[in-house]
């Protein structure tokens, strides 16, 4: 099952501290809804991280050990990353791609998230709707986190 993903979200913070907040890998995970144990992966020349995701979708509970490489950063307006991995029974895996771009807009930035995931096996069988739902709400409850973080930024209006 293939999941697309197109989010807007206006952010109260310049876009050079929106940047920092991007760049700034243990800072931005804490935001970031069922996401934890983030750590760098020891590749030279690679921007890489290990990352575990534990989600409820509909009947299912599941972990997921995530890759996430870092494959552009364009300061400040655009980061690209592609995610990859699997819970530990490989029952469930996933692969794609994600897209941040950011734009000065009044009063703030203008940040545009797009992802294109493709989700295999035991919770492909539940369909997009479901998996469409939470990810709607997994992306508002990080659209809350954020804006909370830039209202407590001093120096960020």
């Amino acid at each position: 099952m293939l999941l697309k993903l197109t989010e807007e979200l206006p952010l109260d913070a310049s876009i050079e501290v929106v940047w920092n907040l991007l760049r700034d890998t243990p800072r931005l995970a804490r935001l970031l809804p069922g996401v934890d144990n983030v750590a760098p992966l020891s590749e030279e020349g690679v921007e890489a991280y290990a990352a575990s995701l534990s989600e409820k979708i509909g009947p299912f509970k599941i972990t997921m050990n995530l890759e996430v490489r870092v494959t552009e950063a364009i300061a400040p307006i655009q980061l690209k990353a592609a995610i990859k991995g699997a819970d530990s029974m490989a029952l469930n895996r996933i692969t794609g791609s994600m897209q941040v771009s950011l734009r000065p807009a009044s009063p703030g930035t203008q940040m545009q998230f797009e992802a294109s995931i493709e989700i295999l096996g035991k919770l492909a069988t539940l369909g997009a709707v479901p998996i469409r739902r939470r990810t709607t709400q997994a992306f508002a409850e990080f659209a809350q986190n954020i804006q909370a973080q830039f209202a407590k930024e001093p120096g960020s209006s």
